[in-house]
């Protein structure tokens, strides 16, 4: 069912994502956020875990070494309560930068195990969460290109959800592993450029 280049690329938007969550974990720290960055660390190290376990599976089960299929299911246990952290950290941020006041896609059901289906939703709901708060906080900061590359990176996110319910050819894996490396790597780019907003604040507002 995959190649040994498909399960490869598959390593390519975790790597991407580590990249890009490490740069808002030394954002966090600038800011100076009680225990944020920590909350920051441990989502992210839930999210890359379960996506890399996920691509391990696929690259032992392709070359015929082993089928450990709890790797492969591990991510809806991992990435659900990952996001979660990510999206507390997020909001931590926000209102230490006095961006958030106050108080306080449509994924495929019918190919799913039931007890997969809140893990989805709670991970789908805190990533959009995480990332439109994201969005907000670039903008607000006047890295404009960071917000569009958020923005991107939702996108992404969505065509991904959108593709998942249709038949998982060979073909279409490929474009959904290629979706998947675009919308990390633009989640990078934008982490890294919301990073420089915070380690040279003189710099705001500009995005080259």
């Amino acid at each position: 069912m995959y190649s040994i280049e498909l399960c490869l690329l598959d390593f390519v938007p975790n790597l991407a994502f580590l990249v890009g969550a490490l740069f808002l974990v030394q954002t966090a720290r600038i800011a100076r956020v009680r225990r944020c960055a920590w909350l920051m660390l441990s989502g992210t190290l839930l999210i890359f875990l379960g996506g890399t376990l996920k691509a391990i599976w696929k690259l032992l089960y392709t070359t015929g070494a082993a089928d450990v299929r709890i790797f492969g299911e591990a991510q809806f246990l991992l990435l659900a309560p990952g996001f979660l952290l990510l999206l507390a950290s997020v909001v931590a941020l926000a209102r230490r930068d006095r961006l958030v006041a106050g108080a306080g896609g449509r994924p495929t059901f019918l190919a799913l195990a039931v007890w997969k289906i809140p893990f989805l939703i709670a991970t789908t709901l805190c990533s959009i969460g995480a990332y439109g708060l994201l969005t907000y906080v670039a903008y607000r900061r006047g890295a404009r290109l960071a917000g569009v590359l958020f923005i991107l990176a939702v996108v992404c996110l969505f065509a991904m959800s959108g593709m998942a319910s249709s038949e998982q050819t060979v073909a279409r894996q490929w474009i959904e592993q290629g979706i998947n490396s675009a919308g990390q790597t633009a989640f990078a780019a934008a982490s890294f450029l919301l990073y420089r907003t915070y380690r040279h604040p003189s710099g705001e507002g500009n995005d080259v």
